[in-house]
């Protein structure tokens, strides 16, 4: 008898923890729905990390922060001379390297006229220890050309560069077109920066 009675009450003392995960008073359904309600859980979990990953990639400056010096022009080159370059500032230690960060590599200015010259500014920045320079510029198509506020970032600060595309230059209406910007500088972990551009011209 007694150990009915404790077998018993070890079921009601284990029920009332339990009680609160039945839902529809099928175990079957109370499964579903627990387990819905986890995936759920999990995906604003998911979209709310990379959400907040997104906004710490934003660039924060201040009108301050733009370099403006030597200038680059940067136009179509594919041919220009890939002989390699000696940087003229090599940081002697390592954690004093220059990074390239930008404000975005991608931009879709969506559905265009042709006649319609686009433009759009993009940031440079250099968030290393030492200066970052950029060494060269060219663009993937004469319809497309970029001008810098400065070769040369010290840390810290910013360039501006602003990108033209021509929808009319070629014949391109009916198409989506991609068009982009590379940029070589000595950031040694990362020594080339390519920023496109999307558009589908009417």
């Amino acid at each position: 008898m007694n150990g009915k009675s404790s077998a018993t009450t070890s079921k009601k003392r284990t029920f009332p923890i339990l009680s609160f995960l039945r839902l529809s008073g099928n175990k079957k359904w109370d499964y579903v729905i627990l387990g819905m309600a986890g995936i759920v859980v999990l995906a604003f979990i998911y979209f709310g990390i990379l959400g907040l990953s997104r906004a710490g990639q934003k660039l924060q400056y201040t009108p301050a922060d733009v370099v403006y010096g030597k200038k680059i022009h940067a136009v179509h080159g594919m041919d220009i001379d890939r002989s390699p370059q000696v940087l003229e500032t090599i940081p002697a230690n390592l954690s004093e390297e220059p990074v390239i960060r930008v404000s975005e590599s991608f931009f879709d200015f969506g559905e265009v006229n042709s006649h319609i010259v686009l433009r759009r500014t993009f940031v440079i920045a250099n968030t290393g220890q030492s200066a970052l320079i950029i060494e060269r510029a060219y663009t993937t198509c004469g319809c497309t050309m970029a001008d810098f506020t400065a070769t040369e970032i010290p840390p810290g600060k910013v360039v501006l560069m602003t990108l033209q595309f021509d929808p009319g230059f070629h014949e391109m209406r009916g198409t989506t077109v991609r068009r982009g910007v590379l940029i070589e500088t000595n950031d040694p972990n990362h020594p080339i920066q390519e920023i496109w551009v999307q558009a589908s011209v009417r």
